[in-house]
């Protein structure tokens, strides 16, 4: 019997601008596909259908949770960073979602044995411990976005995903607090109907 992946946990965080409700970026979070669009992988994605097989053994996808849903998430991976697209690896993601009071969890199964263990969620800064610190900059709030993953894979492929998950979480979760606060910003806008 092969021994277990070993996992590492990268956890995330970057600050909410001082004007952007909490709760409006919370309520963003549980709509799901800003998440996946903000990824700079991104190919395209679809809506799937849930499995139960996939929630029923799974202790990640808790009683507190709720509005599951699944989709399938097509990245094309950097394999050589900085020399275009001819260095890159396409990647079907099959992945589930679940809200819960603070934010998201997300559950996804790449190619390769790589499975990682979101959770998103929106705290006051410094409620979380782990990770880097986030870039604080004049203007910033008390709240940050924080995304916590558990990432079990194999040995031979662990420094690559380290890298990889690092740089594009990062921009993703950035892109994600952009978006959110440009779409605040905006008068008329309620909530985040665009988003839905």
């Amino acid at each position: 019997m092969a021994s277990p992946s070993p996992t590492m946990t990268i956890v995330t965080r970057v600050a909410l601008p001082a004007f952007l409700d909490p709760q409006a970026m919370l309520d963003m979070l549980q709509t799901y596909e800003p998440l996946i669009k903000a990824s700079p992988y991104l190919k395209n994605y679809e809506r799937r259908s849930v499995e139960v097989e996939e929630l029923v053994d799974d202790t990640f996808f808790s009683e507190d949770g709720r509005k599951i849903q699944a989709f399938v998430v097509y990245d094309r991976v950097p394999i050589i960073p900085g020399v275009g697209n001819w260095a890159t690896k396409g990647v079907k993601i099959p992945c589930v979602f679940q809200s819960f009071h603070n934010g998201v969890r997300c559950r996804a199964d790449s190619e390769a044995g790589v499975t990682v263990r979101s959770s998103y969620e929106v705290r006051r800064r410094g409620e979380v411990s782990g990770g880097p610190a986030p870039m604080v900059h004049s203007g910033d709030g008390e709240y940050e976005l924080v995304e916590t993953a558990d990432i079990c894979c194999g040995s031979f492929v662990k420094a690559f995903v380290r890298q990889s998950f690092t740089t594009a979480h990062q921009k993703t979760l950035q892109r994600v607090v952009d978006e959110t606060a440009r779409a605040w910003g905006q008068p008329g806008v309620q909530k985040f109907q665009q988003f839905r």
